[in-house]
């Protein structure tokens, strides 16, 4: 049977309106702002960088190409823009990601690299993250550059379309509450619970390592130092010690913070393992800075005392210590995640883990102070200091201490480790 030349034309016309309707939708609703040609009053800044975060960012910065850039997780990424703006600093672009791996740094460091006229690398970097393991060792920037630089990747793409959807079911909902309450379906749907999976769990199911990997108590890693016997002077650690004193606070912790404490603190510490691999990136970095004359700083964000505790529970107390002194060796380390007023006060947290917005501005102030030569900001950023000031000038030194090239110098809540020509 031949279809008639109208039919057909009609039905190539309705099948590819079909096969064009996503990539109309992703063009018109643009999830991540590829083109900003149609404004729906869509919430993006909340709802597309949280899925993902490297597309928005890798979209965004061509518009900005700010020299001075941060990376990091979402500790380095509560040191937004806008912090930096307020002190007269437009030349600062955010480029952290929430939960990202050094892999993704170290990527994304690729992509500046080759891509814009570096002056300052700020580069967050807690211990936790050195591990290879972490976070399974994910790494979204590849993709999110690969979809930035191919519009038609871009607007084909269904997690694009996906995270469309959310936006205008966010900015609509009535609209979208109305659509969900309409059924096509004489049989409405039922929702049942599935008991099917129970009899595939065996007692060998049950009985498998891996369902229980952070069950197994394991050695500590490090040198197991006696307090009451060498007063934390153990072998291997000397003068330093005293620097790394046994925190001892005790008081109820508001129920998230206990349970990250508790668990997350466990799991973070407990078959921790620091990675050649990582930290060949972080020197591949670090050497090419120095070649190219970018000021490269290293920051250590702060965690509650409590979860600092835990790595000491953990036998890593050395460890942490070693990790300092081998970033100072690459650039100057900027640690405010030490025993302190700062850390100990959760007004500043909002979890264990996470800094507010406020303690967030005073730590922009700081970085501020340590990178920036210009008067008028150095004055504006000294004038809003509070309960925490890093050792800039010798008037901010509260105590110091140097042995063999290393220098720790002390503020108030903030360490510098630096290493010194001789």
């Amino acid at each position: 049977m031949r279809l008639k030349p109208k039919l057909y034309t009609a039905t190539l016309a309705i099948t590819g309106l079909f096969a064009l309707a996503p990539v109309a939708f992703n063009f018109v609703v643009d999830a991540f702002n590829h083109n900003k040609l149609v404004d729906l009053d869509l919430d993006k800044q909340e709802i597309s960088v949280k899925a993902h975060y490297p597309l928005y960012k890798m979209i965004e910065y061509p518009n900005k190409k700010a020299p001075t850039v941060i990376l990091g997780d979402s500790r380095a990424r509560a040191l937004q823009d806008r912090y930096w703006q307020e002190l007269g600093r437009d030349d600062v672009y955010n480029f952290a990601y929430g939960g990202a791996t050094v892999y993704e740094i170290y990527d994304t460091f690729k992509y500046l690299r080759d891509t814009v006229e570096l002056d300052t690398l700020i580069i967050s970097l807690p211990l936790r993250s050195m591990d290879a393991r972490f976070k399974g060792g994910m790494n979204r920037v590849p993709e999110a550059i690969s979809l930035a630089n191919d519009p038609f990747a871009y607007y084909t793409n269904w997690f694009v379309a996906k995270t469309g959807w959310e936006l205008l079911n966010d900015r609509f909902p009535a609209a979208f509450e109305m659509a969900r309450s309409i059924s096509f379906w004489p049989v409405q749907e039922a929702d049942a619970a599935d008991f099917s999976a129970l009899s595939t769990l065996s007692v060998e199911a049950l009985l498998d390592p891996s369902l229980c990997d952070e069950c197994a108590l394991t050695t500590p890693n490090g040198t197991l130092v006696l307090p009451a016997l060498h007063r934390y002077h153990g072998p291997g650690f000397g003068q330093w010690a005293r620097y790394w004193p046994e925190i001892t606070i005790e008081r109820e912790l508001p129920q998230l913070f206990a349970k990250q404490v508790g668990t997350n603190g466990a799991a973070d510490w407990r078959r921790f393992k620091q990675s050649d691999e990582l930290w060949a990136m972080v020197e591949e970095i670090a050497t090419w800075c120095e070649e190219n004359d970018v000021r490269l700083l290293f920051l250590v964000p702060p965690t509650i005392s409590e979860m600092q505790r835990r790595i000491s529970d953990f036998g890593l107390t050395s460890a942490n210590h070693k990790f300092r002194e081998r970033l100072s060796a690459l650039a100057p380390v900027v640690d405010l995640d030490f025993d302190a007023p700062f850390s100990r006060d959760l007004a500043n947290f909002t979890d264990a883990y996470h800094f507010g917005s406020d303690p967030a501005r005073k730590i922009v102030g700081e970085l501020l102070l340590l990178t920036d030569r210009d008067h008028d900001r150095i004055a504006e950023a000294i004038s809003r200091r509070e309960g925490l000031v890093c050792p800039v000038n010798k008037q901010d030194i509260t105590q110091s201490h140097s042995e063999g090239t290393l220098t720790l110098l002390e503020g108030v809540s903030c360490r510098v480790w630096r290493r010194t020509n001789g």
